[in-house]
């Protein structure tokens, strides 16, 4: 694959963040970067002080707390196979719950993986206002796991008053200690959300729509457990959202069952490659030079959004890369054999273009520095329309980058999503979409 430098890319253009607050800011003509004024959020005495942002917002605990603010209970972080988790110990009654966000945010979607390790009842808070000490001092909307009668449930708070609005049976029987993926999309006065065992996509949905004088429509977001030990781990926030009427099933990585597939295999163009399911990862094992080898999931998806990680497992050079293709269409065994959206992870910044089967055409995003061998990149890929808005940052933690490339008059309106390396080996993992 050959990268072009964006000034010869008439149709391609960088984007540069803007930011709210405690931020500095730097960009050029191909380069959009910023960098987040830190400090320990959990002493901050009101909600102007949490972490304020522009989406999309990953969390990977590996750091530590960062700028999650707790309220009552006991929160530890621990790193884990190279990524973190987050988990309050105490159980207790009195409303343990960790929010962070901007509490501007409106239509957004929110995921992360849920356990729940003792009691009952666990999962996520979105659209958070006023959150304080006490079980249910907080205003926002809750979506959660109760182990007590196998449900996804959605309820409402109001400083101290919850209603519940919308209930779903989950088949089977929810485990204590099991990882469930929860998506949660706020759109409008709507509230949608899935749940699924991690790897398995078995999801059950609920939602519910209140009226524009009931419902709550911006707020910032948080985890909470309902007098229940809990853990999580994953967490992300990217724009936009859909109503229940429009919005598919999510997908989320298979790979804990030491498997890569979306209702079935999926297609494989060169390569060897190997699934390590403790570690939860698909690696490729070698590659086929410098042939594009990549797999490809089964679903079509039109506008949406996916985020996952990935490492480069050698130090790469100029003309090696890897990451996520979005929108593919006839993809075979060859270096740009299909036609699909591609962000990939380089030598020193973000690869995103096209593929035009063949041929390539892209532009380039330059992190200010060079990438690492075995270094975790977390990549959110947001298609809507002509659209791809790409967002880079170590998994770590550490400055985000934003590139967005808008093609005009396309073709490609939808397709599948798959994962590719150019010239090296490669690793991916926590791989997620989500209908835009």
């Amino acid at each position: 694959m050959t990268l072009r430098p964006a000034g010869l890319l008439g149709v391609l253009a960088v984007a540069v963040l803007a930011l709210v607050t405690g931020v500095t800011t730097t960009s050029g003509s191909t380069q959009a970067a910023y960098t987040a004024a830190l400090s320990n959020r959990s002493a901050a005495s009101t909600a102007s002080d949490y972490s304020r942002t522009n989406l999309p917002f990953r969390d990977s605990f590996a750091g530590g707390q960062g700028a999650w603010r707790t309220y009552n209970g006991t929160w530890t972080t621990q790193t884990v196979n190279g990524y973190g988790t987050f988990t309050e110990t105490s159980g207790s009654s009195d409303g343990p719950k960790a929010v962070t966000g901007d509490p501007g945010w409106t239509d957004y979607t929110m995921q992360a993986d849920v356990q729940v390790n003792s009691g009952t009842d666990a999962g996520l808070l979105v659209r958070v206002t006023q959150p304080a000490t006490g079980t249910n001092a907080f205003t926002g909307y809750s979506v959660g796991l109760s182990l007590t009668d196998n449900t996804l449930a959605i309820s409402r708070t109001n400083n101290g008053t919850t209603t519940p609005l919308a209930r779903s049976t989950i088949a089977g029987t929810l485990r204590a200690g099991q990882y469930y993926h929860v998506v949660v999309q706020a759109a409008g006065c709507g509230i949608t959300a899935w749940s699924s065992t991690v790897g398995a996509n078995d999801w059950t949905k609920v939602n519910a729509s209140e009226s524009s004088t009931d419902c709550l429509t911006k707020g910032a977001v948080g985890l909470r457990g309902n007098a229940s030990a809990a853990g999580f781990r994953f967490v992300t926030v990217t724009a936009g959202a859909l109503s229940a009427s429009q919005a598919s099933d999510p997908y989320n990585s298979t790979l804990t069952t030491g498997r890569f597939e979306d209702g079935a295999p999926a297609r494989v163009y060169g390569g060897t490659w190997a699934v390590d399911q403790p570690e939860e990862r698909i690696r490729s094992v070698t590659y086929s030079g410098q042939d594009g080898d990549k797999q490809v999931l089964n679903r079509v998806w039109g506008d949406m959004t996916l985020t996952g990680d990935v490492r480069l497992m050698r130090k790469p050079t100029g003309g090696t890369d890897a990451g996520f293709n979005v929108r593919v269409n006839d993809p075979s065994t060859g270096p740009d054999s299909l036609r699909a959206y591609y962000v990939g992870i380089s030598a020193s910044g973000m690869v995103i273009g096209q593929h035009t089967n063949p041929g390539f055409t892209g532009t380039f995003v330059s992190f200010g520095r060079t990438v690492q061998a075995e270094e975790w990149w977390h990549l959110t890929v947001e298609a809507v329309g002509c659209t791809i808005t790409a967002t880079a940052s170590p998994s770590a933690g550490g400055t985000p980058v934003q590139g967005k490339a808008d093609f005009g008059s396309c073709s490609l309106t939808s397709g599948a999503v798959g994962i590719r390396e150019q010239g090296l080996e490669a690793q991916w993992r926590n791989i997620a979409v989500t209908p835009r």
